[in-house]
């Protein structure tokens, strides 16, 4: 064998040595990403399961408790406090998980509390057009996102339901 062509021997297994690192490399940083808990999206298969199936109850029970906005006031306040009750129910669901579950990914605990923070904006409205003097709905802004923008992009398909957002 000449020098020339053990030089080509030895060329081509340091390409082969480099190539298995990199693929190695490659790999096992994209195991460590799919084994991630991404902070912005509910992951767990049993919290989305709940969070569906309570969203689902929760958009046919808003449903059913809508009235115009021109109905007489008590029965506007009935409805918006009807439907904060379904609020309840979604909420009520989600805590059942308990909460060492909620907080092992990252958003669901938020998201519960974001659910909380709607009703409790809905409940001052309705005290105040209760008493006669209604105020708008204000909903508030936390971390520079609005409540509904945190609500609707956990990757739960549990969208704020519009009439929630006009009672």
């Amino acid at each position: 064998m000449t020098t020339g062509e053990r030089w080509r021997v030895w060329g081509a297994r340091i390409a082969v040595v480099v190539a298995a690192v990199v693929v190695f490399v490659a790999l096992s940083r994209l195991w460590s990403f799919a084994n991630a808990d991404d902070p912005a999206v509910v992951e767990q298969a049993a919290i989305t399961r709940v969070a569906s199936s309570a969203c689902a109850q929760l958009r046919e029970s808003t449903a059913a408790a809508a009235v115009a906005t021109t109905a007489p006031i008590a029965r506007r306040v009935g409805a918006i406090n009807a439907q904060n009750d379904a609020v309840t129910e979604l909420i009520t669901r989600m805590q059942a998980l308990g909460q060492g579950q909620l907080e092992a990914d990252q958003p669901a605990a938020q998201w519960v509390e974001d659910w909380q923070r709607l009703v409790t904006a809905r409940d001052a409205y309705a005290r105040s057009l209760a008493a006669g003097k209604p105020k708008p709905m204000e909903l508030p802004t936390i971390d520079g996102r609005t409540l509904v923008e945190r609500l609707n992009t956990v990757g739960v398909n549990c969208r704020v339901p519009l009439v929630l957002l006009a009672p």
